[in-house]
């Protein structure tokens, strides 16, 4: 598919590409004592910090498409408060993973990721596909992904497994190169600077790299998406609570997991993925 009619397609898409579902929520790592019913119970969640348009730090603050979902769905739950701390994907799994840390958004949900606690229940479905180089598209016959990719050279967002097991096999035999930075934006940039051939990530995340980028469409031109690996949903994840720092973990999870459900079922999650890109 030419990129250019992907773009098209895919700006086309609300409640075509993407499936309102339900994030739920974690907080900071720390108890907090027995308080009245009367006043908010603080919850801090812990967010990607370069997840566009999905998670991101703006500057000033979280931003995104499930931050917004997550504070439509606070509003919904007068018991809670959020806050929101904007971490690289990396360290926020590793803060979960140790048990620093309750809750981290919005992760795939993986085989290897045992030690995940609770996920919450699914936020939005994801595509996530391969974008390569005009020349490399053309001199390739690239039917079966990532087989007839041998000899690539691919950039990926570091610590990002989008790709799929099969790839990342043939990345440790040497039969594809790969290249991370930590932004969808710095890999874009690889790509256009013919650095690397191929780039793998999610659709409408690569479709914001380029609105960041101001890509115009001559050079959307230069692009094509050659294979669609497959769709994800992303979740917030719980992690180990072995000093039982979150006693009352469950109750909120269960309430959000309750006002994303209704949020859902109403379209409200799907209205905010139009008024996102809207905005």
């Amino acid at each position: 598919m030419n990129f250019r009619n992907a773009v098209r397609n895919a700006v086309r898409f609300t409640g075509c590409m993407l499936v309102g579902a339900v994030l739920t929520t974690s907080l900071c790592a720390r108890a907090e004592p027995v308080q009245s019913s009367n006043i908010p119970r603080a919850i801090t969640l812990y967010a990607e910090d370069s997840n566009r348009p999905y998670a991101y730090f703006d500057g000033t603050g979280a931003e995104g498409i499930y931050v917004r979902i997550l504070k439509k769905a606070f509003a919904r739950m007068p018991q809670y408060h959020l806050d929101i701390v904007s971490v690289p994907f990396r360290r926020g799994m590793e803060l979960l993973k140790d048990g620093k840390i309750m809750g981290f958004f919005p992760p795939y949900a993986r085989k290897d990721r045992d030690w995940i606690d609770r996920y919450s229940i699914p936020i939005l479905r994801e595509t996530v596909v391969v974008l390569c180089s005009n020349d490399y598209a053309h001199s390739h016959d690239l039917k079966v992904f990532p087989r007839d990719f041998k000899d690539a050279r691919f950039a990926n967002n570091a610590g990002y497994r989008l790709a799929g097991e099969a790839f990342f096999d043939m990345v440790d035999a040497g039969d594809i190169t790969l290249e991370e930075a930590n932004t969808t934006a710095s890999n874009l940039r690889f790509l256009m600077a013919g650095r690397v051939d191929c780039y793998v990530n999610e659709r409408m995340a690569i479709l914001a790299g380029m609105r960041e980028l101001a890509i115009d469409k001559n050079m959307a031109r230069l692009f094509n998406e050659t294979a669609i690996i497959g769709q994800e949903f992303g979740f917030v994840a719980y992690g180990p609570d072995p000093d039982n720092q979150w006693p009352w973990r469950d109750q909120f999870a269960d309430d959000l997991d309750k006002a994303l459900a209704d949020m859902r079922n109403q379209g409200e999650i799907d209205r905010l993925v139009v008024d996102y890109f809207t905005y």
